[in-house]
């Protein structure tokens, strides 16, 4: 179900939440905020809703009003006076199977009320569970000191959404700081489990002399895979591009007896060829989607301490590479 309110105050807003929700705020894990655009709220609310079945919460989406003046969004700005106004906020509370497991706000704050979003969201944030603030699209330049940033012990970005996801992630690599994630790296967690599981012997043997990882041109994932595989592994990463591809298509890794290799097979499936063997081991690992990515971080919650030194490895790499 799907209350709209327009023009009108927090306090009505809580006050309708409660007679729909009634006391159910307690169950709920954690607070998600998720700064938004018109253009990108239904994907984002989607990957939300999927997230809290395993992690019940109170979803808080903030509609930015400069993409509410495109298309039917527009008519309500229209109707409801000029930007230049004192402004306004709109809002919507969604229940029950439009709001997954938890109940979602989704304020369009106008003019003057789109300053303080911070102040919009304060009321609405549940007492003594973390607060996650994700930005499922373009990120602020310093997450933690944004105005909604400073409302999460969780912050988490999403550069491979962007227009230059590697661009984007080496910008944030010098003002990341405790609790914050991008979900760049969360992509690869079970690249990362499958390079393991398959060099085991190969390492623990010393047989291991470098490593070749191909995948899309400036894809962040396969950039921050290229820089944990070199700080693991201890051996020389080149990287390839293979145009046309999406993600990661091949880790390499040059043994002396022998290249293995892991490829992506299809959106479901792995092969892995090793020296010696006849046909591929084919074994599932199904490419990640937004509702698998976010589960996980909020699943997390603690600070990952891989990830930044992972990061600053990837920035200085980047650094110099375009010097």
């Amino acid at each position: 179900m799907i209350t709209r309110l327009s023009a009108t105050t927090t306090a009505r807003i809580v006050s309708e939440l409660l007679e729909h929700s009634g006391s159910a705020g307690a169950s709920r894990v954690l607070t998600l905020v998720i700064p938004t655009d018109d253009q990108g709220l239904d994907e984002a609310l989607c990957a939300a809703h999927g997230a809290s079945r395993d992690h019940p919460c109170r979803v808080i989406a903030v509609v930015a009003p400069a993409a509410q003046g495109e298309g039917g969004a527009g008519q309500g700005h229209a109707a409801h006076g000029p930007a230049g106004s004192a402004g306004h906020l709109d809002a919507e509370i969604r229940v029950g199977h439009d709001a997954g497991a938890g109940e979602t706000i989704v304020l369009r704050p106008w003019g003057e009320a789109a300053e303080h979003t911070d102040t919009l969201v304060v009321p609405f944030l549940l007492p003594d569970v973390p607060v996650v603030v994700w930005w499922p699209e373009q990120a602020p330049m310093v997450p933690s000191e944004d105005p909604l940033g400073r409302l999460g012990s969780t912050r988490i970005t999403n550069t491979p959404a962007q227009e230059h996801p590697d661009r984007a992630l080496a910008a944030l690599a010098p003002v990341s700081v405790r609790g914050d994630i991008d979900l760049a790296w969360t992509r690869i967690t079970l690249w990362r489990a499958m390079v393991v599981t398959t060099l085991d012997s190969a390492l623990r043997g010393g047989r291991v002399e470098r490593i070749t990882i191909t995948g899309q041109p400036e894809n962040s994932s396969v950039s921050l895979m290229a820089a944990w595989l070199g700080l693991r592994l201890g051996v020389e990463v080149t990287r390839l591009d293979e145009q046309g591809f999406l993600g990661i298509a091949t880790i390499t890794a040059h043994t002396s007896q022998g290249d293995i290799i892991i490829a992506r097979h299809d959106h479901e499936r792995v092969t892995i060829t090793r020296p010696g063997t006849g046909e591929p081991q084919v074994v599932t690992m199904a490419r990640r989607e937004p509702i698998t990515t976010l589960n996980e971080e909020l699943r997390r919650l603690t600070p990952d301490l891989v990830y930044h030194e992972v990061l600053t490895a990837f920035s200085q790499e980047y650094a110099h590479e375009q010097h």
